[in-house]
């Protein structure tokens, strides 16, 4: 039998780099030469499905405990799980994406290769040795399988020693099996660092960003593999040490390749250890009642906020995170056992008697076929219906083409097709009429539940009008062209007397930041500050000296951000479709023109102080009496009494409610 070479130590080291994909790969899978080689470089940075990680990501590369490391700060493609692991293809920009459900997530992939490639070729050029990440992407992450494309790539034109981790998985194991007859291997062997990786762990854990499993531990040893290309099928019989990680494998795997796992995991379990643990989004959390149960309900929304450790604050960059805690505690105060999972979790399958679902829109549908026909099945909507949220956001882009000339890959919000409210049993949704009216097809009892907010905010007693009254606020999150930022920017850069302040995530809308770079960085009274935390004090600063908000949003579910504005007493001028009510404290856009922004603006600005004063003082009273956790709490109890009363009573499932 032929073994594989062991290198020299030394010699693999010399003007060395390690290259990862995301913030925490490089202490998951090159621990052991963190500190010992001479740089250390991270490609993606921002996360759009998961802000919260962006902050904490750049939070701990400040904190970082080794100085050799950078970020090239390429935006995340969120592809992960979009590919087939059954059958995966490898393509030149890494594997071939097959779930299309975010419509532009596999053009960004293929983008963010080019852009790995250029900006890579000029870090590596110089060094001698460069790790990263293997050809099966570790575990199974269509990111990494990218960036050793990436590198790979670039390999030959620079004339550098390639090796990659040794990491694998079930659910990457036929993507691996691909390579062994094409390579033959070298390779070095280290011990992982320990004390490092813990403590780099720690900061990941404290700045929430770590993705990874919380119980991680690593193994005594990993390898690093040389790849040496042959050009032909002729190398069986090298040995092929692996780190081998136990994932729950898709129940439709081939029964050849099970079986060809088994015999695989049996021989490397034996050599070198397994770490037995599941992907953070599909772990079960199953909670207890203080007193004897009454029944079991399901909850299928984020795992985030049972994953806190104690004193570890509620993530406060969504009102999602606490809502979907409190709506766990709804039932445990009611006496029920709570099982939560994440929504995104495609392989739970169900196996106790549930009385009770109440399910996210994604994945709604087949985990309510999955179970009993007495659960009652409760959609938690947070956006308005996906054909209509769909065809409004893409109508935008439309008319922001049709009107400037340029098109915009990005800036849109897509709600993923469903079929959960034809699935549930009753409907619960933020918003107004607007959000409930895109539902009353499918003649489901639907519940009005108010937002929650991330923030209380003190009304600012010294507050001036007059001099505040031509300075305004945009306040909002991705999708800048579905939030109408276009249309804003475009009305104040015609009002040269009237100052837009922009708080949002700019810097992840590459096209929409360079179509709109004139209006953004050029033009004297429009002043772009990108995010902001509305716990901080910058917050505080900008809506003091604003008036109002303008918010003409194409599609909502209770308008958080308008809500949170009002919260800071900052008067709401806001489109029909975002889904606030402003009642006689706030102003409805009759149209979403940039002639209609610029008239509305102008009329608001000329209202005496007085009457401002006291329609950002409704506004606050209103959000402040409608819209905190203690109102999300009472009207959501009361919306689950009122369905267990109907239950009770035997009523039809047809009808409609409405609060």
């Amino acid at each position: 039998m032929t073994a594989s070479t062991r290198v020299a130590v030394p010699s693999v080291l010399d003007h060395s780099i390690v290259v990862v994909a995301h913030p925490d790969d490089e202490v998951l899978w090159f621990s052991s030469i963190l500190d010992k080689v001479n740089e250390v470089v991270v490609c993606f940075l921002e996360a759009k499905r998961y802000p919260w990680w962006s902050i904490g990501r750049r939070k701990s590369l400040e904190e970082y405990p080794i100085e050799n490391i950078s970020c090239l700060n390429i935006d995340q493609s969120d592809v992960f799980e979009s590919a087939d692991w059954q059958n995966p293809v490898a393509t030149e920009y890494g594997i071939e994406i097959v779930d299309q459900s975010i419509p532009g997530r596999g053009e960004q992939y293929k983008k963010n290769y080019e852009e790995l490639r250029r900006q890579l070729e000029k870090r590596l050029s110089g060094y001698r040795n460069v790790y990263t990440h293997n050809p099966w992407g570790e575990y199974g992450h269509e990111e990494h399988v990218q960036v050793y494309r990436a590198v790979k790539s670039l390999q030959g034109e620079l004339g550098f020693n390639l090796w990659y981790s040794n990491y694998v998985s079930n659910k990457s194991f036929k993507l691996m099996s691909s390579h062994l007859g094409r390579f033959c291997f070298e390779y070095v062997a280290f011990k992982t660092n320990k004390p490092l990786a813990h403590e780099i762990k720690r900061i990941y854990i404290k700045n929430k960003c770590w993705t990874w499993y919380g119980d991680w531990e690593w193994f005594k040893k990993e390898l690093f593999i040389r790849e040496v290309s042959q050009g032909k099928e002729n190398n069986r019989g090298h040995a092929f040490p692996t780190n081998f990680i136990k994932m729950n494998p898709s129940s439709s795997y081939h029964p050849s390749i099970k079986q060809t796992m088994k015999g695989w995991m049996k021989d490397i379990l034996g050599r070198f250890g397994v770490s037995i643990t599941r992907p953070r989004f599909r772990k079960v959390v199953s909670l207890q009642p203080e007193n004897s149960s009454k029944g079991e309900v399901l909850l299928s929304w984020l795992l985030d906020p049972f994953l806190l450790k104690p004193g570890e604050p509620m993530p406060n960059s969504h009102t999602q995170y606490w809502d979907c805690f409190q709506i766990a505690r709804t039932f445990l105060d009611l006496g029920y056992s709570v099982d939560v999972i994440d929504s995104r979790n495609s392989m739970f399958d169900p196996t106790k008697n549930y009385s009770f679902f109440i399910g996210h829109r994604i994945n709604f549908d087949r985990i309510a076929g999955l179970l009993k026909r007495d659960c009652i099945k409760i959609a938690h909507l947070d956006t308005a219906h996906w054909i209509v949220n769909n065809h409004s956001t893409y109508l935008r882009k439309f008319e922001l083409q049709r009107r400037r000339g340029v098109t915009i890959k990005q800036s849109h919000r897509i709600v993923e097709h469903n079929l959960a409210i034809e699935n549930a049993d009753y409907g619960v949704t933020y918003g107004n009429e607007f959000t409930l009216g895109t539902y009353r097809y499918a003649k489901k009892p639907m519940f009005r539940v108010p937002i929650s907010t991330c923030a209380l905010i003190p009304w600012p007693e010294d507050k001036n009008y007059d001099a505040c009254r031509s300075h305004f606020l945009w306040f909002g999150s991705d999708g800048l062209v579905h939030k109408g930022l276009d249309l804003v920017l475009e009305a104040f850069a015609e009002m040269p007397d009237y100052h837009l302040y922009i708080c949002g995530p700019l810097q992840r809308e590459k096209d929409f930041e360079k179509a709109f770079y004139k209006e953004l960085y050029e033009t004297p009274n429009i002043h772009a500050y990108r995010w902001v935390d509305v716990n901080g004090p910058e917050f505080a600063e900008i809506t003091s000296k604003c008036l109002g908000l303008v918010y003409p949003s194409c599609s909502e579910a209770g308008g958080g951000s308008a809500i949170m504005c009002m919260h800071a007493g900052v008067i709401p001028i806001v489109s029909y479709e975002s889904s606030v009510d402003v009642n006689d404290f706030g102003i409805v856009l009759k149209d979403n023109s940039v002639e209609t922004i610029k008239s509305t603006v102008r009329m608001i600005a000329g209202f005496p102080a007085e009457q401002l004063q006291s329609m950002a003082r409704k506004a606050w009273e209103f959000a402040r009496a409608h819209h905190t956790r203690e109102r999300f709490s009472e009207e959501y109890k009361k919306i689950i009494l009122d369905i267990m009363e109907k239950k009770k009573n035997g009523e039809s499932e047809l009808g409609r409610v409405e609060r």
